[in-house]
């Protein structure tokens, strides 16, 4: 045990940062928070549904210590809600709903397939629509496409064929896909290759409960095929 040593909700929203787990659990009724190695845990219920929002910090690896112990807890349904940069600037300030990641052979991904062989990496299939259409109906600039998971955020001014750069969702798919539960990500274009943010924390508190309605309504069966 690390952080966590109970049973958590099947669903589950990660997020970067603790400030913001803390800032979208006010929203719903939380139960317990738990407060560990960096990780903040707020598990509590929103529209009737039991819901834990928890922070998985900087990069691939951090995310699949956090989302590991969930899983091994209870977690099945798995939303990240974060960040990304996005390749071409007119994308940034909107939602992108990767369906797709692609990284470098050796990077972190690297570790759980080795060899020659590269696992797709991609979300919840049912989960990664209802999310897009949920917001395409409540009017908010959303769009799809495909995400390189960087190791070394700042250094992928190569990178031309990916909508978006981050450092997670990656992880978030293959971990997922070998435990079998389902997943999606979304993500906030604050940037464009690093440069320009935006004040993306606004965006957060203007849609925290909106996430929260989506994970509270969506159905489905907990584990992925």
């Amino acid at each position: 045990m690390l952080v966590l040593n109970e049973k958590v909700p099947e669903k589950v929203i990660l997020v970067e940062e603790p400030e913001i787990a803390e800032l979208i659990s006010k929203y719903m009724t939380t139960v317990k928070s738990v407060k560990r190695r960096g990780y903040s845990v707020y598990i509590g219920i929103y529209g009737g549904s039991p819901i834990a929002i928890a922070s998985h910090g900087v990069g691939g690896p951090s995310l699949a210590l956090i989302l590991e112990e969930l899983i091994q807890y209870g977690a099945r349904i798995v939303l990240r809600y974060g960040t990304a940069g996005a390749t071409e600037c007119s994308n940034v300030g909107k939602y992108l709903i990767p369906v797709g990641v692609s990284h470098h052979v050796y990077s972190s991904l690297y570790q759980r397939s080795r060899g020659d062989t590269s696992l797709s990496l991609y979300p919840d299939l049912e989960m990664a629509y209802k999310l897009y259409s949920f917001l395409k109906q409540r009017r908010r600039n959303v769009i799809y496409g495909s995400v390189f998971q960087s190791d070394d955020f700042y250094a992928e001014s190569h990178i031309s064929s990916d909508d978006a750069v981050d450092m997670e969702t990656g992880t978030l798919f293959l971990v997922s896909r070998l435990k079998k539960v389902r997943s999606a990500s979304l993500v906030i274009l604050a940037n464009c290759r690093g440069r320009d943010w935006i004040d993306y924390e606004k965006l957060y508190e203007t849609d925290a409960q909106l996430v929260l309605d989506f994970m509270s309504s969506f159905e489905g069966e907990a584990e992925r095929i």
